[in-house]
């Protein structure tokens, strides 16, 4: 993984604070990633991604790693993963992003993942400045529940986004 300097979009790579219970990771800034047949591609803009995950997770996947796979193929029913990344504003979205999980599409996660990991939610759109885009995907281990989403709700709250340059 090539890092660089933040782009004229954001200050500071994107992060989650950390949480009793939680644990966390984040990539910083990146304009290329590395496939798994070991080929470097340059990105078109650069990204910077984070992940928060309940404590018993073990996030094996790198931290740009969407959807983490690996990861979620252990994933066991009381875990949660909760991924951001954010990239520079494409107009992908008019209407700004708010962190809050009533608001999530739920979609069929992960094409191509053995076995299927059906709980998969997401948030995206341009954050309130309209510099950069954000997406979140949060990942259940089970059917989500009342509590389970409440805690992914907690841990998007601890969510730092950079600010704007």
């Amino acid at each position: 993984m090539l890092v660089t300097a933040p782009p004229p979009a954001w200050s500071a790579p994107l992060r989650f604070a950390a949480a009793p219970g939680w644990q966390t990771g984040a990539s910083g800034t990146f304009r290329s990633i590395r496939l798994s047949d070991g080929t470097r591609v340059r990105l078109p803009w650069p990204l910077s991604a984070a992940w928060t995950a309940t404590a018993g997770v073990r996030y094996v996947n790198g931290a740009y790693d969407d959807p983490p796979n690996e990861t979620l193929a252990h994933l066991r029913r009381s875990e949660v993963i909760v991924y951001a990344v954010i990239q520079r504003g494409t107009g992908f979205g008019k209407t700004p992003i708010r962190l809050d999980l009533r608001r999530a599409r739920q979609l069929p996660c992960c094409v191509g993942a053995t076995p299927p990991y059906p709980y998969d939610w997401e948030l995206a759109g341009p954050v309130r400045s309209r510099r950069y885009d954000l997406i979140i995907r949060v990942y259940f281990g089970s059917r989500p529940t009342r509590a389970l989403v409440a805690r992914a709700q907690t841990a998007l709250e601890r969510l730092r986004l950079p600010p704007s340059r």
